[in-house]
């Protein structure tokens, strides 16, 4: 169902934020000017995601773009996100490994699937498509309101 929907070619980092500027307005901030722990989390997941498995570097040797989403019109959609805790919504990019985090789920996951997959990651199904994968599928749950609970296999 989801296949069809991921984009074969990984786009860079500044694709995507040109990709995200079209989509929402914004403004450029330094990772410190994020809550501690958002900005804390933003790291340490940079550091542990699977796009840094190959790569294995640490956060000195990542390069970080973030940006807070400015609230109007255009991002309207994006600030009723229900999973949303924050005040402000944020993005944040990590160059080398093309991390993309934000705190609005459905900007989230719609960069992730606009940055795409290598053919080789979407003709063997690996993690990084999976991943992909399960992320839409959860946005497809939640936008139309199916429960996503585990239940007990019947005996």
């Amino acid at each position: 169902m989801f296949k069809k929907m991921i984009p074969i070619g990984v786009k860079n980092t500044s694709e995507l934020i040109n990709i995200m500027k079209t989509w929402v307005d914004v403004k450029e901030i330094s990772l410190s000017d994020m809550y501690g722990y958002s900005m804390q989390s933003v790291i340490f997941n940079a550091e542990h995601c699977i796009l840094n498995e190959d790569l294995q570097l640490s956060p000195n040797d990542m390069t970080f773009y973030a940006f807070e989403v400015i609230e109007n019109k255009k991002s309207n959609k994006y600030y009723c996100d229900k999973h949303q805790v924050d005040k402000f919504l944020y993005v944040v990019f990590e160059e080398r490994t093309g991390y993309v985090w934000s705190n609005s789920n459905l900007l989230f996951v719609k960069l992730e699937l606009e940055r795409g997959v290598s053919q080789d990651e979407y003709d063997t199904e690996g993690n990084l498509f999976r991943l992909v994968i399960s992320h839409l599928a959860i946005a497809y749950c939640e936008e139309n309101n199916i429960p996503m609970v585990v239940t007990e296999p019947e005996q």
